[in-house]
Formats: C-alpha cells, sequence, structure tokens
C-alpha cells in the first residue's frame, strides 16, 4: 500500500495505491468513491509499493528483485533494473526524495540516487547502487528514514537476524547494531530520533509478540569514559545530568525484555504486521495477523482501543491528517480527484538530446537572452554551507559553473589561433634544444672512443 499526496497539500492524502498480490495490477481507492477509482496495469506483480513523499514518483519491487520507476504524471516508464537477487520486500524514499532504499531476501540494503534512476543516459546494467549495506544475515523486514536531507538523515533496518541497524547516510556507515531477543518484523521511528519501537516474535516459544522501545539517548557514566576517544557517545547536560547517545562507530548493543529501555515490551497476541506512531507521539498502533488494530498509549503503556473490522491480516498501517475531500462532505464545494495517468509497461529508450527532441511532448524550452550571465550571482557565493544542497549537487553545479567560465573566456576561432602558435613556437624551441644536446652527445662519443683508441695502441 502507498499513499498519494494531495496536490499542493504534501501532508494530506488524496489516493491510495495498492498492489494487488495475485495479478500486476494496482488497485488506486479514492475518498470520494466506494469502488475502485482506477486499475493501473503493471509489466509485473508487484510485492513491494511506495511513492515519493512529493508525489512524484512511483516504485514497485517484485519477486525476481526488480524494480520498475513510473512518473505519476505522465505514466511513464522511467527506469527498470535488476536491484536485488531475491524478493524485494520494503521500498523507502527519503525523506526529501533525493534517494529510493530497498531491502530483499538477499538481506542487502542499497540505496539508490533518484538522479541516476531518472538519468536516461544511464543503461539499466550500468546503474549501481550509491550505498551497498550486507551487514545483515537474514532477509531485510522493515526499513524507516529519518526527518531531514539526505546528508544529515539516518536510516534505520530491521532483519529476521534479530538485529537493527542504524545507518548514517552522509557517509554510509553504520552507526549502531542493536540486537534483540527475536527476530524483529516492523519499525517505527520517533520523528525527533530519541528512540524507536521494534516489533518482533515471541520469545523462547512464548504466546506474546513484544514491541520494544529502544531510546538512544540515555544517562552518562562517568566510569570508564574517555572524552578524548573518536567513536565515544556524543553527551550533553539536561537538567544538571549529562545526557549521551546511544552507540555510535559501529557499536553494538544488546536490547533485553527486563532491559529498562524496553519498559518490558507492549505484548500481543498474533504476529505483528506493523507498526505506526502518531505525529505528537503519544499514540502507538500495531497491526496484527488475526485482523485487529490496536491503539496504545505510549505514556502509560495501556490499550485504548481496539479495531476489529477486518476480516484477515493486516498487512499495512498509516497515520495522516484528515483528507480534504472528507472537509466537504455536505458542502457545495466539490474538490477534484487527482488522476494518474495509465503506467507505460515499456521504457522508452531514447538517446538524448537527438531522439528525445523528436517527442515534442517530452521537450521544454528555454531561451536565455544573455549567456554572459554571472552564474555566481544566481548559483550564490557559498553553496556548499547551504542547508539541502548534497555535496554531490554541489560538485556538479561547480564542474557546471568552470565549464561555463572557461567557454566564456574563449574568442573561438582567434583563441584557436593564438594557441596553435604558441604550440609551434613551443615545438622549434623544443627541437633546438634537442639539437645541442645531440651535438654535446656527439662530441663526448668521439671522445671517449678517441681516448679509447690511444689507450689500446699504447698497450
Amino acid at each position: 500500500m502507498a499513499l498519494l499526496p494531495f496536490p499542493g497539500q504534501s501532508d494530506r492524502t488524496g489516493l491510495i495505491l495498492a498492489a494487488q498480490a495475485d495479478k500486476p495490477l494496482i488497485h488506486v481507492y479514492s475518498w470520494q468513491k466506494e469502488q475502485i477509482y482506477q486499475k493501473l496495469v503493471c509489466p509485473d506483480k508487484l510485492v513491494s509499493l511506495v511513492i515519493s513523499n512529493k508525489g512524484s514518483y512511483c516504485a514497485g519491487g517484485t519477486e525476481k528483485g526488480k524494480i520498475y520507476v513510473w512518473e505519476l504524471s505522465t505514466g511513464k516508464l522511467c527506469k527498470v533494473f535488476d536491484a536485488h537477487y531475491r524478493k524485494i520486500n520494503v521500498l523507502r524514499f527519503t525523506f526529501d526524495d533525493v534517494a529510493l532504499i530497498s531491502g530483499s531476501d538477499d538481506a542487502v540494503v542499497n540505496v539508490w540516487l533518484l538522479s541516476s534512476i531518472l538519468d536516461e543516459s544511464t543503461e539499466e546494467s550500468i546503474i549501481s547502487p550509491y550505498y551497498s549495506w550486507s551487514s545483515h544475515s537474514l532477509p531485510i523486514t522493515d526499513i524507516v528514514c529519518g526527518i531531514g536531507n539526505f546528508h544529515t538523515s539516518r536510516v534505520l533496518t530491521s532483519s529476521l537476524d534479530n538485529t537493527c541497524k542504524l545507518w548514517d547516510l552522509l557517509t554510509g556507515s553504520l552507526l549502531t547494531t542493536f540486537i534483540f531477543p527475536t527476530n524483529i518484523t516492523c519499525l517505527a521511528f520517533d520523528p525527533a530520533e530519541r528512540m524507536f519501537f521494534a516489533a518482533g516474535g515471541s520469545v523462547n516459544g512464548g504466546d506474546n509478540n513484544l514491541i520494544y522501545q529502544v531510546n538512544l539517548f540515555r544517562e552518562r557514566e562517568t566510569r570508564g569514559y574517555q572524552p578524548d576517544n573518536p567513536n565515544a557517545a556524543i553527551s550533553t547536560r539536561i537538567n544538571n545530568r549529562e545526557i549521551e547517545s546511544v552507540g555510535g562507530g559501529g557499536a553494538v548493543e544488546g536490547v533485553a525484555i527486563e532491559d529498562s529501555n524496553t519498559k518490558g515490551g507492549l505484548g500481543l497476541v498474533a504476529g505483528i504486521t506493523a507498526i505506526r506512531l502518531s505525529y505528537d507521539f503519544t499514540i502507538l498502533l500495531s497491526a496484527s495477523e488475526d485482523g485487529n488494530v490496536l491503539v496504545w498509549d505510549i505514556a502509560s503503556r495501556q490499550l485504548l482501543k481496539t479495531f476489529t473490522y477486518h476480516k484477515g491480516p493486516v498487512t499495512n498501517l498509516a497515520i495522516f491528517h484528515k483528507p480534504p475531500d472528507l472537509s466537504t462532505i455536505g458542502s457545495s464545494k466539490k474538490i477534484s480527484i487527482p488522476h494518474i495517468s495509465p503506467f507505460k509497461k515499456v521504457q522508452q529508450q531514447s538517446s538524448f538530446p537527438d531522439q528525445l527532441l523528436e517527442n515534442s511532448d517530452e521537450v521544454v524550452t528555454v531561451s536565455l537572452n544573455s549567456s554572459n550571465e554571472n552564474v555566481d550571482s544566481f548559483i550564490g557565493p557559498d553553496i556548499s554551507n547551504q542547508a539541502g544542497i548534497l555535496s554531490t549537487e554541489y560538485h556538479d553545479i561547480e564542474k557546471a559553473k568552470l565549464s561555463l567560465k572557461d567557454l566564456q573566456s574563449r574568442d573561438t576561432v582567434a583563441a584557436l589561433n593564438s594557441r596553435i602558435s604558441e604550440l609551434q613556437f613551443e615545438l622549434l624551441r623544443i627541437q633546438d634544444h634537442y639539437q645541442q644536446v645531440k651535438g654535446l652527445h656527439d662530441e663526448m662519443y668521439q671522445g671517449l672512443v678517441e681516448e679509447f683508441m690511444r689507450q689500446r695502441k699504447r698497450q
């Protein structure tokens, strides 16, 4: 299941997309209709589905490890490529939609830059992940991304190997490994990244499936603390207490049922399939295989409500603001339903820019009054220090600036003729120097031969 944001309101849901398990179909649902609003035909059956946070792109994963990426406004198949060797269990976009993260049964988590996926000049066989994390030993079950730009975010992954791992997107390094007493099936990340919740199976064959609360900060222990250690946890003082971050530098942290960080966990009888947090971090929702959805109060750890409307296992959960469609019920004001263009089944191969220009529907003509404008005044004096700019983007812009300045500094034919004259003069100078060196060498050689012959005659 994936949620399509309402146009102009990314925090509100416009449409709901759900992939059919046994057919290559995506069902689109609207809040204004009880029946299916649209059916999108796909080239293959999708087992995972995600929509970018801005509602521009849709990505789907298959049983065989392929990823399809469509542009929602046109239905264009932007790219299809082999991302994993086995089934793709989860797909996630980063908060700023810079990257797509995939997790698979092959125990690998790959980070794909959206810019490389959308690059039409890149062939399917050439595309490679920006990061490839293979520290897990069993299938990946869930991925959650922190809020923020690509170079400031952290990513949390879970696996059937009883671990959750925290990664840094800027460097791609592993920050912390959390070891649990059971396998982990789903995750929920506190928006402030103070803690996370992990749901897993029963311990030692028991009846309860637990939801663990893992704090990412704790009161610092002064004993054995080394402030000069580069891998030491970052600490701060709150209410006259030293608070430090948990883990860091690839550290391993154990999570036990009796651990104070887990607060004993929240127990459910049926297997847990999904968990979600409310916006104010006061409510936790959990879905299970018995078809129930439970509402928990995080502070008191009490069960507030149970929804029992489903007849089968609940596969996904989502918490969002009230859609605009439901806000106009009973009023004369009508909100148009967002439309999704039918998905293309075949990727259009175009050699940019020649073949692309043949399709006028995909071309936007831009007219520039002058090509001698100061690029620095447009881009800014110090773009590298501006928030939200990736280091890769910055280097690309710097490279473009240098190329443009180089082109502007040349005076076409006159500059080339001047350069040719300089090279011809340099060639004559080198040739003259070579003749001088060759003459000295011949004199030395002749002198040595004559001296050698005189010595032979004396003998």
